[in-house]
């Protein structure tokens, strides 16, 4: 499933040599590789699962040395991505997740992109305490709110009639005009009926 562009807030993309990690704390963590921020075109994200992402990087070689180890596949990339949910009634944070993914594959394509197929082997989960993540292995068992979060999308173009929010939601602006011309869009132009007799 393809991520909406509205829907992506921002991004960021770490290789580090392949690993089992368990704990991590944001100064051994590190600058990112790559960031990348909402609408930017630096990054696509192709393919969205509870258990996989492929993405689409404009720019690899911003990766520096870990172009190299992407290439080689003998590396974990980490990758936090930031999500607005789907259009609901109910007011929601964004889904943010850090997760810890192996390549499956890539492909270096004539506009010097890079596309890239990742399995996702661990979550990232923070600790109350400390400026740090503990990561639980997740390859066996998909992501629940990743999963719902596919599902809504699925669901967002079959399901216009649901109830939304009755006010304008600025943090949604695109996802609400998106929805209000598509319904003025499935009703058709006005004038079309006659007027009853």
């Amino acid at each position: 499933m393809t991520v909406p562009e509205a829907l992506f807030v921002e991004g960021a993309l770490w290789v580090r040599p392949k690993h089992a990690p368990t704990r991590l704390s944001l100064q051994d963590l590190g600058a990112p590789q790559l960031r990348f921020e909402c609408g930017s075109r630096l990054l696509r994200v192709e393919d969205l699962s509870a258990n996989g992402v492929r993405l689409t990087l404009a720019r690899p070689a911003g990766l520096g040395e870990g172009l190299a180890m992407l290439k080689g596949a003998k590396c974990l990339v980490f990758l936090y991505i930031k999500l607005y949910q789907p259009l609901t009634a109910v007011e929601e944070r964004p889904l943010s997740l850090f997760l810890g993914a192996e390549p499956v594959s890539l492909c270096e394509e004539e506009n010097g992109a890079l596309a890239l197929t990742l399995d996702i082997l661990y979550r990232g989960q923070p600790n109350r305490d400390e400026k740090s993540m503990t990561f639980f292995y997740v390859a066996k068992y998909p992501i629940r709110e990743l999963a719902a979060w596919c599902d809504e999308v699925t669901l967002m173009d079959r399901a216009r009639e649901r109830p939304v929010a009755r006010g304008l939601r600025m943090d949604r602006f695109l996802l609400e005009l998106d929805a209000v011309l598509a319904r003025e869009e499935s009703a058709g132009p006005p004038g079309n009926q006659e007027p009853p007799s």
